[in-house]
């Protein structure tokens, strides 16, 4: 019953830009103690276990170079988790790895949208907070090969999946759509070879009530097919009080399909199905801030609309810290609906396998937000025409020469995306004069087509028994065209308005109508972005199975375009490329008698040309090049049986992020300095975990409890105060009854503690408003699982 499965390290910094967390930990004696006590005893539990401890680690297989071979033989920084370790660690989505893995952040939801699933990863400090068409992620999903393009519905189902891969730096030369800070890797599990199933029901506070079912169905000896359903609800934990409902609830229904066949022993077939839909609330935020004289609308709130005459700021309106409500009262939803198909074609030789993927993905939906979060009509943000559809191709060769001395990876890659998003933004504008205000909105219409070519190349020579060499280049090159309307003009209802600030003709008269933000309002932008990058590494494997390594790899992210517009500019605003020069050395050890395993890492990087996301003077988000930055750190990974039925876990990541330039921005003043700290990376993260299994004849009793420690962490690229969230420690623990090998009953709670943070937000100091998106409350229920 029991499977070995590592258990790492998240790396969600918080604080509040005073000092706090392991760096201000000297500040604070009793946490340094504390943290220092906990890190040592894991480390001299883990480095002497018990000479009467038994059992073995089970080996961890990974496909991180495309082909199956074990964890500690892969000179790659990577955390996998199995789906028996999925399970036991309560992961739900694949936002939660995050909590168990070295420098990884993973946000569910993106700024300024409103998305309750949009998703934001960063790993080593590398990643994107926007959402947008015109922007790319800087950390890549795959599924079963297929990469995911875009954020909205990028907080996926763990339905049935075999395993889930998250490699650190750069990743081009081993998969067709290149990624500059890592990957995570999904692999669905393969339909067996026999009938069988599973059924699963969660249970739990704030209503929540999954199921979750998965069949095999084997038609023949060759056609083989598996089948997975899941739904997901539970109430929201953001009350919005002048409405009646909440924010944060979940309502997701997924589905899955695999289908197999084997033709002869060279040629096989797959075809994966997978659907979701999405019907949520907004995302669960809250007014964290109001900076009254700010922008276009923080300086004249007595004018608008409905606010009462006298009132000069929104304060009144910031609920004490996360306590679960809100007053914002403007339009509130996500729904999504996404669906998916992959065709896969293997031919088997002697020598080599030829992998042929096509893939096609559909979203469309809409979403919401009210930034201001009070009860009055003063902004809000509407998506009522969200589309995107992306399609590749990717052939791929796999193989060995001279008695498989020489392995090699090369692959072509085609990919194309076509995307619209309807961007609304309903603001209460003044009159020059601030004698009345005036209802009025922002276009922004955008439509996108990408595409992206490339070719990959990796030769791995084992030189001796002990020494091998890698070398791999990469060639992409990425087109990009940009179709938008852009305009501020009138409200819903046709009503125009003065516009702003002092539109006045010649005449001296204020004029109504529409107004250009864009140029003449509308028109096309293209470009293309292209770039040859490489990889080189030497490896050395000791005789008693220890893995040294060195590596230096090259990432890139192409440029595009600023979407979102709010003061007239004469052309669409544009953002260069971003590149990566990444070192790594590391070493993975088993031994003691396979009861230990310790995988280590330490990288430093050059960043050039960090695309950043801030606001403009009025209010609207801005992607720009804001600099070089250097990037260093180190990653710990420990698993060990320290005695009979007792596993330890244990992740440490630590990463140390300082630009070294700035680059001036033409037209506006990047809110950033030098010492500006990087989003979503903070310096020190750790947890622990241990599991115990008690046997009980032909059932058993499993103990598990988790902790982790993560410092502070800054939200934003501008480090706004608002968004600024201190050092947090959680607690997670179950307790599961294994029945034979049919059913499992599972009692968990998570954030025992009911610690409070900062997840994402937005921090516009151009409109005066700041919101914040904290994590759900404290979570308890119950888990039975039934296999047939």
């Amino acid at each position: 019953m029991h499977e070995n499965h590592s258990c790492f390290l998240d790396s969600r910094l918080n604080g509040n830009p005073g000092k706090r967390g392991l760096n201000a930990s000297l500040s604070n004696p009793f946490k340094f103690t504390v943290l220092s006590k906990a890190i040592s005893f894991a480390l001299v539990a883990a480095l002497s276990p018990s000479m009467y401890a038994q059992g073995t680690l089970e080996e961890v297989v990974v496909t991180a170079q495309k082909r199956e071979e074990s964890l500690q033989d892969t000179p790659i920084a990577v955390s996998a988790f199995t789906s028996l370790a999925i399970e036991n660690k309560g992961i739900d989505n694949i936002a939660q790895v995050a909590n168990f893995t070295p420098n990884l952040v993973f946000d569910t939801t993106s700024p300024v949208s409103g998305l309750s699933s949009g998703a934001v990863v960063y790993i080593r400090g590398i990643g994107n907070t926007d959402f947008s068409l015109t922007t790319d992620p800087g950390v890549g999903t795959y599924v079963d090969g297929v990469y995911m393009s875009r954020s909205a519905g990028g907080v996926l189902d763990v339905l049935d999946v075999e395993r889930i891969e998250v490699l650190r730096g750069p990743q081009g030369t081993l998969f067709g759509r290149n990624t500059i800070g890592g990957a995570i890797n999904i692999t669905s599990r393969k339909p067996a070879d026999e009938f069988q199933g599973k059924l699963e029901l969660t249970v739990g506070n704030d209503s929540r009530q999954d199921v979750r079912a998965a069949i095999d169905i084997p038609f023949t000896e060759s056609l083989r097919s598996s089948w997975a359903f899941s739904s997901k609800k539970r109430d929201g934990y953001v009350s919005r009080l002048n409405v009646g409902d909440k924010l944060g609830d979940e309502e997701k229904l997924s589905f899955r399909g695999n289908i197999i066949y084997e033709l002869n022993e060279q040629w096989d077939f797959a075809l994966n199905l997978d659907s979701t839909e999405i019907n949520e609330a907004s995302a669960a935020s809250s007014l964290v801030g109001f900076t009254p004289g700010a922008g276009t609308i923080g300086y004249s709130l007595a004018s608008f609309g409905d606010i009462p005459a006298g009132l000069t700021d929104l304060a009144q309106y910031i609920p004490p810290r996360a306590s679960d409500i809100t007053y914002a009262t403007g339009k509130s939803g996500t729904k999504l609906s996404i669906d998916g198909v992959a065709f896969v074609a293997n031919y088997h030789a002697e020598s080599f396998d030829l992998k042929y993927t096509y893939a096609d993905r559909e979203t469309e939906g809409e979403f919401n937000r009210d930034p201001d979060n009070s009860p009055h009509a003063i902004t809000e943000t509407r998506n009522p025409n969200y589309q995107h559809e992306q399609s590749s191709h990717e052939l791929q060769i796999t193989g060995g020469l001279f008695d498989d001395r020489l392995r090699y990876v090369g692959g072509l890659y085609y990919f194309e995306e076509q995307g619209t998003d309807d961007v609304f933004v309903d603001v209460f504008l003044p009159t020059p004069d601030l004698s009345a205000g005036f209802p009025a909105t922002i276009n922004n219409f955008a439509d996108v087509d990408n595409r992206s070519e490339a070719a990959y190349l990796q030769l791995t020579w084992q030189l001796s028994d002990v020494w091998s060499v890698t070398g791999g280049l990469r060639h992409t090159r990425d087109e990009k065209f940009f179709r938008y309307t852009q305009y501020i003009g009138a409200d819903d209802q046709g009503n125009g308005y003065p516009f702003f600030p002092g539109a006045v003709n010649q005449n001296g008269v204020f004029t109504s109508g529409l107004a250009p933000l864009v140029g003449n309002g509308s028109g096309q932008v293209s470009d293309a972005f292209e770039q040859t990058s490489y990889k080189f590494g030497v490896d050395a494997n000791l005789e008693d199975g220890t893995l040294l390594y060195y590596s230096f790899s090259q990432g890139f992210k192409s440029g595009g375009f600023v979407l979102r517009y709010v003061e007239a500019v004469d052309e669409v605003r544009t953002f260069e490329p971003e590149t990566l020069d990444s070192h790594e050395i590391g070493v993975k050890w088993q031994g003691w008698d396979d009861r230990l395993r310790v995988n280590a890492a330490a990288y430093w990087s050059d960043y050039e040309d960090v695309q950043v996301t801030f606001f403009d003077n009025l209010g609207g988000p801005v992607t720009a090049n804001a600099g070089v930055v250097d990037i260093k750190g180190l990653e710990l990974e420990v698993t060990a049986i320290l005695v009979e039925n007792l596993q330890m876990d244990l992740g440490y990541g630590y990463t140390d992020a300082s630009y070294d330039e700035i680059n001036p921005i033409d037209g506006l003043s990047l809110s950033i300095d030098r010492n500006a700290k990087l989003v979503n990376t903070p310096e020190h993260s750790f947890n622990l975990g241990f599991e115990y299994i008690v046997p009980l004849e032909s059932n058993e009793l499993a103990f598990r409890v988790d902790y982790r420690y993560t410092d502070e962490i800054y939200n934003d690229s501008q480090n706004s105060r608002f968004l600024f969230e201190q050092a947090y420690e959680l607690w997670n623990a179950s307790l599961r009854y294994s029945i034979g090998e049919s059913i499992d009953v599972m009692l968990f709670g998570k954030n025992l503690k009911d610690e409070r943070y900062i997840e994402s937000g937005d921090s516009n100091f151009g409109l005066g408003f700041h919101e914040a998106n904290f994590n759900r409350p404290r979570e308890y229920g119950l888990t039975l699982r039934y296999r047939f």
